[in-house]
């Protein structure tokens, strides 16, 4: 499959991210990667975005008319002019393999800033009257993190940002530039466990359970897969073979393994006999040549890939044609986020290979799963014809709207990533349940401004979190692909555990 360009990228962006219900505005010749200069600041001092110029707003933290857009930051959706609106932002790798996972997961978060226009915008005081809009100002995190984020947290001093994407992304934003800033990052995909135990004067937030909540559930299915191979392929040992992004989100997955037993033997006896392998791969190379030679050579039964997209289209796609004729081919294991476009690509008209694929990710709780059919319809309606099934699409719905009710929350206190830190903890243990979602925000947003404290239900479950900002619960489920009258997509086995009790339900069964 060939490598997604910037332009084709950008062409996608424009075509896609804007749903009929909103206004995007355009990239102005945006290319990823261009060399262009930076936003100049005006040294005009300023008490309102009216009396700045052109696309620009007025900072109140400097008094200066900022440009709202940047090199990396093309896209701003929203009244953003008004006056009274707050700016957020939002970080997305809208570049290389995960566009379009990117857009799809954008898209979700323009639809929650969609649905809160049309709400009114975010009520000031205990009313509803002259409520405040909510804009985003979207940037590309595929080329320079921290550039973009500086733009978002120096000059526009956004008080909260929706992404990055990735758990390294979300650690170097982080400790460079949001933490200094004061600015609360909420991540809807970064699953690193080292994102909590950052000193981040709780400004660091997740929406997804950790590697290491993951590693129970992701530890009995591949010794349920080394048993059945064993039997079906009548073996006496199971070879096994794991290759992760060098990075946050792969040394997480990795590290979840350690008690990982195959053949009677842990993890670090097999693959000091040579009867497993484990291999960090770079996400910047060029290509993955050699490791997709090692493994053809070694042959493994099973595969565990941990990291994002281009694992997908630089490992498991090439290594599936150099497979040596005659040998059994592996099973894989994977993670969320590879749970992307990508794969239902190389599983189509290949029902051999979707048959030999699952993985490990998250599931609407029982709870919020009216929850997550409502938000699918949304979305479906507001992005005819974009994939609704994609991995991270209702955490980046939910953080928008955590953002929002927490900003209703502390709207006596001035905006920051302090204040909505604290707002988000209103989010939980209230008297009563609100789902996320357009018919019910002002119902939470009349709770929250009068200091009611709500328990809201997310498109995953409760949005709550532990007190360093990971998430407090949720449950997890062992994923795989359906081929319906060749329509693909992602779909339960059965086999789920919930986080809170860690009791596993159900048992794995292939999808038809």
């Amino acid at each position: 499959m060939p490598k997604v360009t910037s332009s084709v990228v950008l062409q996608l962006f424009l075509t896609l991210a804007a749903p009929s219900c909103g206004r995007v505005l355009e990239l102005d010749g945006y290319t990823v990667g261009a060399q262009v200069e930076s936003p100049q600041v005006s040294e005009d001092r300023c008490e309102a975005t009216s009396e700045c110029d052109g696309e620009t707003v007025c900072v109140q933290a400097t008094h200066t008319c900022v440009p709202v857009k940047s090199e990396d930051c093309a896209t701003v959706t929203g009244d953003y002019r008004d006056d009274d609106a707050v700016i957020i932002g939002a970080m997305y790798a809208f570049g290389g393999a995960q566009a379009g996972t990117s857009m799809a997961r954008h898209n979700a978060a323009l639809l929650a800033i969609h649905e809160i226009a049309g709400a009114g915008g975010i009520p000031r005081g205990d009313s509803s009257a002259s409520a405040r809009p909510l804009a985003m100002v979207s940037c590309d995190a595929s080329v320079d993190v921290v550039r973009a984020g500086k733009h978002l947290v120096e000059e526009l001093h956004v008080p909260a940002i929706v992404g990055p994407n990735g758990s390294q992304d979300t650690l170097d934003l982080s400790r460079q530039v949001s933490v200094q800033g004061g600015t609360l990052v909420i991540t809807p995909t970064a699953l690193a466990s080292s994102i909590a135990d950052l000193s981040d004067n709780g400004l660091t937030w997740q929406m997804v359970p950790t590697d290491l909540q993951r590693g129970q559930l992701l530890t009995i299915a591949i010794e349920n897969m080394a048993d059945v191979l064993k039997d079906e392929r009548k073996l006496e040992k199971v070879k096994f073979a794991a290759v992760f992004r060098n990075d946050a989100l792969g040394i997480g997955t990795r590290t979840s393994l350690n008690d990982l037993t195959i053949n009677e033997l842990p993890l670090a006896t097999l693959v000091s006999r040579g009867e497993a392998r484990i291999d960090a791969y770079d996400a910047s190379a060029p290509d993955q040549g050699a490791t997709v030679r090692a493994y053809a050579e070694f042959a493994p039964d099973i595969i565990v890939l941990a990291g994002t997209a281009e694992l997908i289209l630089e490992i498991l796609v090439p290594l599936e044609r150099a497979w040596p004729p005659g040998r059994p081919r592996p099973h894989y294991m994977l993670i969320d986020s590879l749970k992307n476009p990508e794969l239902l690509d190389a599983v189509t008209n290949n029902d051999e290979l979707r048959k030999r694929v699952r993985g490990t990710g998250v599931v609407p709780s029982p709870r919020a799963r009216s929850v997550y059919d409502a938000f699918q319809l949304s979305y479906q309606l507001a992005y005819p014809g974009m994939p609704s099934d994609v991995g991270g699409l209702g955490p980046s719905y939910d953080a928008t709207y955590a953002i929002a009710y927490a900003l209703a929350a502390t709207q006596d206190q001035p905006i920051s990533g302090r204040a909505i830190s604290q707002g988000l903890r209103m989010l939980s243990d209230g008297r009563q349940e609100i789902e996320v979602q357009a018919v019910t925000v002002l119902a939470a947003f009349s709770r929250l401004a009068m200091n009611e404290p709500i328990s809201a239900i997310g498109t995953f479950g409760p949005l709550a979190w532990r007190p360093n900002g990971a998430v407090l619960g949720g449950t997890l489920e062992l994923w795989c692909i359906e081929n319906r009258t060749g329509h693909l997509s992602y779909q339960s086995s059965g086999l789920t555990v919930e986080l809170a009790t860690g009791l596993l339900t159900g048992t794995f069964k292939q999808c038809e």
